[in-house]
């Protein structure tokens, strides 16, 4: 499971609480897996369950107690088996694309308007890929290893080139939509 891997990476560079794990996964992969505190919390105790990590109580003075996480020698095994095996190819879900597909009951400027719309979003997406570019050089400069940095830029890489691509094609596209044949309505 992705998340509870993606939570022995995390563990792997320190240990850190379930709140310290949110902040890291919004600094730093969030532009491609998002959790939710719920799920973290979900997740370390079923890691916890599994002798994957365990935990201990940090007293703290006028704060509430702290519970904190560290992975496992069972869990650094587990971690270095799931990165290097080849995970099966995920097809994706892409929600607009079946409005694209089932849009014949629409005029051409409307699915035109869908596709400007598509664009907005991915490139408000591709500002927040730019704020994760900035988390990156920060946190590398606390963890200070290089290839850490490298691997995390090319995670970054990925997605922006991804989202790029998608720009251009809907570009590329938009004439074609505007040339489509005149809607029909389906023959009874």
């Amino acid at each position: 499971m992705p998340l509870a891997h993606a939570i022995l990476g995390f563990l792997e560079y320190q240990p850190m609480s379930g709140y310290d794990l949110k902040k890291f996964f919004d600094q730093s992969i969030t532009h491609f897996w998002s959790a939710t505190q719920s799920h973290i919390y979900k997740a370390l105790e079923n890691l916890e369950k599994d002798d994957l990590v365990e935990s201990e109580i940090i007293q703290q003075e006028g704060k509430p107690n702290r519970k904190q996480y560290q992975i496992t020698d069972k869990g650094r095994g587990e971690l270095r088996r799931w990165v290097s095996t080849p995970l099966p190819l995920e097809i994706t879900r892409e929600a607009w694309l079946i409005q694209v597909f089932f849009a014949h009951g629409i005029t051409n400027e409307e699915i035109v308007t869908l596709f400007e719309k598509r664009i907005e979003a991915i490139q408000e997406y591709l500002k927040q890929c730019e704020v994760a570019q900035a988390n990156i050089d920060e946190n590398f400069k606390q963890v200070g290893i290089k290839r850490l940095r490298d691997l995390w830029q090319l995670t970054l890489d990925y997605g922006t080139d991804y989202y790029e691509n998608e720009i251009a094609w809907l570009k590329k596209t938009m004439p074609r939509v505007r040339k489509l044949p005149k809607m029909e309505l389906p023959k009874e």
